[in-house]
């Protein structure tokens, strides 16, 4: 007995030592890792080649290597860069390194490298400017000044990295007043009058001045059209312009841009169809004219329309004045493709069933029910029947995440490191690669882990939308619960609403500037504040999980009871604000219900939102296991 117990103290402090000697390891690689890092801050490589032994058995030695190509990158060649991204193909930077390159290159003006290397036309306006400029030192002078020019026709200011190629186009003699007078449209189209003043400083003549000059007070009193047309010639030049102008001034004053329609089309003689996009623009505008003559007009613009885009802002003008043949006509002037789609399946079958055809629309709903789509569970509720979706699952044992586990490894020690964000990116890259299956795979492990932005992020880029398990985490339940109960509001309506506006990430900043967890405007969150007392004073307290849910909720309370605990109205005030949905309201019908009023708002993000929203919270009381309608009693009547 006592030799047992002595044989199990050994064994255990032996584990205990074995620990300590990984630990201590650890921190050693770590020490040696920012060693080399901060030479190479101080730009010294000697540190990297005195401590890179150290490193084999490191997960983040590969970055190290890493820097340390990038010392010389300058008098690398392509191939050897080529060769390196091919080695280390499992990290980010094996793509970023294009970057990094190009830039070396363009710095030493090494221009047969860099045509040899970048063997195709790149996304970046920056890199573009130089990719055809390096034509040009080759002496590939075609494809060069074709570049410049199709860089330079830009309504928008172009990179200042084009200068010195369009200074090459200019001397050269190819570019134009034809050319300038071009871009001046798109300067107009941009809404970028300044760029027509710089455009008139390079036109060579006289008449291209004043023509220039003449846009440029035209852009300025687009009600002076007809006095600035009237003298024209029919020119293809001509013929541009005024449709330039003729959409200008629709934007200003539409009433004004289809009284002039007449004179255009008999002033110009236009080739079939050269004028119908401008008119098609025009039209788009006029959906909410109450003139019977300018409707007929529109009408028999639209319906040679062959642009599904425009083809649905009637389809839901007719949708929101509930004129069910109207619908069904619309809806047949889209392609076929198009079509076949569950909203408009949805929408030719309630069609039908509204004119008298329910075995018709009946047989559509049928085909589009039991699928993860908004229109799928409109479909289902039409039918009488209990909304289904199909779920897919995934386990994520050891064998299946093995095959990852050296970039899992490297991931977990970026976390270790504070370094979040090149951690997320390594993340991105691993599952960029990888098919369905296997991100479904990675979002579980990640899940797992608790890595929840890792786990959406595979979600994401797997395209795992069966996968709601994975892409709807259940985070902050106690704080939606708390303040759902204090101000009335369902807590899995917050939680949905939440994971539409931040992702369920509280430091979630957007470009407007509403901020946290719930996407509150400091503007509102002051109005919230000031009308029920809340705990709210700086902009910064948004980021506070605790007063972003307490400022949130209740202003969604506040809609609701705006709108008589109609989600469908609150959701889209609380996007798009409650001046908006007054003005969608006013538009719709009086018959008109909820799945009308959704599709017939105006703005795409909105429509989304909502419909989203909806969804979300049927896939959170799935996962929660919570009983619930799709739609309550009050939303599910015949007008709203």
């Amino acid at each position: 007995m006592r030799l047992m117990k002595k044989g199990f103290v050994g064994l255990m402090l032996g584990c205990v030592s074995n620990s300590a000697f990984a630990i201590s390891e650890l921190w050693l690689d770590r020490y040696a890792y920012d060693a080399i890092q901060q030479g190479f801050n101080k730009k010294d490589i000697s540190v990297y080649h005195k401590k890179r032994g150290d490193l084999d058995n490191y997960p983040l030695s590969g970055y190290a290597d890493y820097r340390a190509f990038l010392f010389d990158l300058k008098n690398k060649t392509p191939e050897e860069v080529n060769q390196f991204s091919n080695e280390f193909a499992d990290y980010p930077f094996s793509v970023s390194i294009r970057a990094d390159y190009l830039n070396a290159l363009i710095a030493t003006k090494n221009w047969p490298y860099l045509i040899a290397y970048q063997t195709e036309l790149p996304r970046d306006q920056d890199y573009q400017c130089w990719y055809y400029t390096a034509f040009y030192h080759e002496n590939e002078l075609d494809t060069a000044f074709d570049g410049a020019k199709l860089l330079w026709l830009d309504g928008e200011s172009v990179s200042s990295a084009c200068n010195s190629l369009f200074s090459y186009w200019d001397k050269a003699g190819e570019r134009t007043d034809d050319m300038i007078l071009e871009r001046a449209l798109y300067a107009v189209d941009a809404k970028n009058p300044r760029l027509i003043t710089y455009l008139r400083k390079l036109a060579s003549t006289v008449d291209s001045k004043d023509t220039l000059t003449e846009m440029l007070r035209l852009y300025r009193q687009p009600e002076k059209f007809t006095v600035f047309f009237e003298t024209k010639e029919d020119t293809q030049f001509n013929r541009n312009y005024v449709q330039t102008a003729l959409k200008h001034l629709a934007k200003h004053n539409i009433n004004s841009a289809y009284d002039k329609v007449s004179f255009v089309q008999s002033h110009f003689s236009f080739e079939d169809n050269e004028l119908q996009s401008t008119l098609e623009f025009l039209a788009v505008r006029l959906l909410d004219t109450k003139d019977p003559e300018i409707i007929q007009w529109r009408d028999e613009v639209l319906e040679r329309s062959s642009d599904n885009l425009v083809l649905e802002q009637r389809i839901r003008l007719a949708i929101r004045k509930t004129e069910w043949n109207e619908i069904i006509f619309w809806i047949n002037k889209l392609t076929s493709e198009e079509q076949a789609s569950y909203r408009w399946q949805y929408w030719l079958a309630r069609s039908e069933m509204k004119l008298g055809d329910t075995e018709s629309g009946e047989t559509r709903l049928k085909r589009i029910a039991g699928n993860r789509h908004f229109y799928s569970i409109a479909a289902s509720i039409a039918l009488k029947r209990e909304p289904r979706f199909p779920i897919a699952r995934v386990e994520c044992n050891k064998e299946q995440i093995e095959p990852y586990q050296d970039d899992i490894d490297r991931v977990e020690e970026l976390l270790a490191l504070g370094k979040t964000y090149p951690a997320r990116k390594h993340w991105r890259h691993v599952v960029a690669k990888e098919n369905q299956a296997k991100s479904a795979v990675l979002a579980c492990y990640a899940k797992n882990k608790h890595w929840h932005l890792f786990a959406h992020e595979a979600t994401i880029r797997g395209e795992l939308w069966d996968y709601i398990y994975l892409r709807f985490p259940v985070r902050y339940w106690k704080e939606f619960s708390r303040y759902g109960a204090k101000y009335n509001v369902d807590p899995v309506t917050l939680l949905a609403l939440s994971r539409q506006e931040s992702g369920l990430e509280l430091t979630t900043k957007s470009p407007v500037g509403a901020r946290g967890l719930m996407q509150v405007l400091p503007s509102t969150a002051a109005f919230m504040a000031q009308k029920y007392n809340l705990n709210y004073r700086h902009s910064s307290d948004l980021f506070d999980l605790d007063k972003n849910v307490a400022v949130g909720s209740r202003y969604l309370s506040h809609l609701l009871a705006r709108y008589k605990n109609n989600r469908a109205y609150a959701f889209s005030a609380y996007n798009a604000g409650p001046t908006m949905v007054t003005v969608w309201r006013r538009a719709a019908s009086k018959e008109i219900d909820i799945f009308g009023y959704i599709e017939s708002i105006s703005f795409k993000e909105t429509r989304v939102y909502v419909k989203n929203i909806f969804m979300f919270e049927m896939y959170y009381r799935e996962i929660l296991k919570l009983e619930g309608n799709f739609l309550r009693p009050s939303e599910l009547t015949n007008s709203i």
